[in-house]
């Protein structure tokens, strides 16, 4: 049974449209969209075991509750439309679901990854954060253009789909993914690859609140390990790499997007829109709506 059939299976559905990727050689990332409407007293979903991970992005607003083997089922929690959950199926996974539901399942085989590291360049993965209920714009974006993709031509369809779910896959392995044990060289510096997966794991995160343990916790190293290597390799601090990178989006968003001031600070990582002001105005010796209409491109 081909995996687009098994998942639709899995969710008690006989036929569901699905894509199928292969955005470098041999793994194949498949998107399946599922919609179906369960009875309001719970409908069992059993996912096997897999080398794999599933991305869940949700198209309606979804009651579902998580099942364990040796314990009560969670309380039913409320999945917005347009978040997202991320779970590792190397020890399967089971859910209860209430009423509609709708959305894409992004099935991501772990070979993947390893061919992201080998054939693109990518910094090695060899695990991905669990999430539940999380925004990602990103991800939410790669679905609202798959969507049209169910139907079109193939030839047309065949010529986008690799370029997306590279897109898509690289995403995930910066913004979730989990490095191997890491260490210093001798030197006491990064090595080329270590620092790009510090920054872009960063740049993946800038948005929200970015504490150094996570980022240490995520591209395998110690705390002072990161912090001193970091240091030492490009001659600023975690901190002040983050607030530059913040500083630097900032200006591109404004100069490039009409969004709005508030907008800008969240999507930049600032707490607020007025520590954004303080924050812009210091750095740059004008507000940044000041700035905007100096540099507006």
């Amino acid at each position: 049974m081909a995996t687009n059939e098994r998942i639709a299976a899995c969710f008690g559905i006989e036929a569901a449209r699905a894509l199928a990727i292969r955005p470098l050689r041999e793994a194949r990332l498949s998107v399946v969209h599922l919609d179906h409407v369960y009875e309001e007293g719970g409908h069992p979903v059993f996912l096997p075991a897999d080398d794999a991970f599933l991305i869940m992005l949700y198209l309606v607003n979804v009651d579902h509750s998580d099942i364990w083997p040796d314990r009560p089922p969670a309380p039913c929690k409320r999945y917005p439309k347009g978040s997202i959950c991320l779970i590792g199926l190397k020890d399967g996974a089971a859910i209860s679901i209430r009423g509609r539901f709708e959305a894409l399942a992004f099935h991501i085989p772990s070979s993947h990854f390893a061919e992201l590291a080998e054939d693109a360049g990518e910094p090695r993965v060899d695990d991905l954060a669990t999430c539940r209920g999380i925004d990602d714009q990103v991800i939410r974006n790669i679905g609202g253009a798959l969507m049209p993709m169910f139907d079109m031509p193939d030839e047309v369809r065949d010529t986008l789909l690799p370029h997306i779910g590279l897109a898509l896959s690289a995403h995930v392995a910066h913004r979730y993914g989990r490095s191997p044990a890491q260490r210093l060289s001798a030197t006491g510096r990064l090595s080329p690859m270590q620092e790009k997966r510090i920054k872009t794991y960063i740049a993946a995160n800038l948005s929200g609140n970015i504490p150094v343990d996570n980022i240490a916790d995520a591209t395998g190293f110690s705390v002072d390990e990161l912090c001193s290597g970091f240091l030492n390799t490009t001659g600023q601090s975690v901190l002040e790499w983050i607030s530059a990178r913040r500083m630097s989006k900032a200006q591109s968003q404004l100069s490039r997007t009409g969004e709005a001031i508030a907008q800008v600070a969240e999507t930049c990582g600032f707490p607020d829109e007025n520590t954004f002001l303080e924050t812009f105005t210091k750095a740059m010796g004008v507000t940044p709506a000041e700035w905007r209409s100096r540099n507006r491109h």
